[in-house]
C-alpha cells in the first residue's frame, strides 16, 4: 500500500501546526496563571505583615487624633 507524497506531507504538517500552536497556548495560559499567583502573593504578604504588627496611621507617619 502506497501513501501519496502530498497527504502524508499534510498530514504531519497539520500535526506539527497544532501542536505549536497548542503549545503556544499552553505557555500563555501559564504565564496568566503566574502572574495572578504572584499578585496574590504580594497581597497576601502585605495583609499578613499588616494584620501582625497592627498596621497604624502612626507607624506610618500620619497624625494621630487625640481625645483628651
Amino acid at each position: 500500500m502506497k501513501v501519496p507524497k502530498g497527504a502524508m506531507i499534510g498530514t504531519v504538517l497539520t500535526t506539527t501546526i497544532k501542536t505549536v500552536l497548542m503549545g503556544t497556548f499552553v505557555r500563555a495560559r501559564q504565564l496568566v496563571v503566574e502572574l495572578i499567583v504572584r499578585v496574590i502573593t504580594v497581597v497576601f504578604i502585605i495583609v499578613s505583615k499588616c494584620g501582625h504588627h497592627g498596621c497604624t496611621q502612626q507607624e506610618h507617619g500620619g497624625h494621630q487624633k487625640s481625645f483628651s
